[in-house]
């Protein structure tokens, strides 16, 4: 039986859920990225230290034990590239989000990862609906959806407020078909 803690996707992708010990390593990513991730997210100047860091990652793991949500840590190579997870999960319907460090965009890490995860979830019968909700001005999150056969359902006026403008977001959806979106996938623990 899946645990989903771990997925190993060769030869380059692991999705491994948060742990406590990832809190310095994705602090220095947010402190150094903060600028950038900011223009698309609420969340990074709320991030002040590593002790910030690890009480997210701490209120992350009881979601994901609650079944609420799953939040990995995406590794690329070996380096920590990012965050991807389900925001919400809810009946058999999940709201995908995900943030990518610089040094690894336009390598089709995200998307290959979104992928896998929702193969993951979907093969198993666990998820049927995904959902991506993007800033309507983020062209690669925007792109990603649509590369991976979301379709466009609506555009949510005023949908967050980032520092103190409010965003429009585009929101997409995807049935889940079984079937290889990812070749190669290697489930463990």
């Amino acid at each position: 039986m899946l645990d989903y803690r771990e997925l190993i996707s060769p030869p380059s992708l692991i999705l491994s859920l948060q742990q406590e010990s990832d809190a310095p390593a994705l602090f220095e990513l947010v402190h150094a990225e903060r600028e950038r991730l900011g223009r698309h997210l609420s969340w990074p100047p709320l991030i002040h230290n590593v002790n910030d860091t690890l009480a997210n990652i701490r209120h992350n793991r009881t979601e994901f034990a609650a079944g609420r949500s799953a939040v990995y840590v995406v590794r690329w190579e070996g380096d920590i590239a990012g965050i991807l997870s389900f925001n919400t999960i809810n009946d058999r319907q999940a709201e995908i989000g995900y943030w990518l460090a610089a040094r690894h965009e336009g390598k089709g890490v995200m998307s290959r990862a979104v992928a896998a995860l929702m193969s993951w979830y979907g093969d198993a019968g666990k998820l049927d609906t995904f959902i991506i909700r993007c800033g309507a001005a983020n062209r690669p999150s925007n792109r990603l959806a649509q590369r991976l056969g979301f379709e466009f359902d609506y555009c949510q006026v005023r949908a967050e407020k980032i520092g103190d403008r409010y965003v429009d977001h585009n929101v997409y959806c995807r049935q889940y078909q079984p079937g290889p979106l990812t070749p190669g996938l290697d489930h463990r623990r």
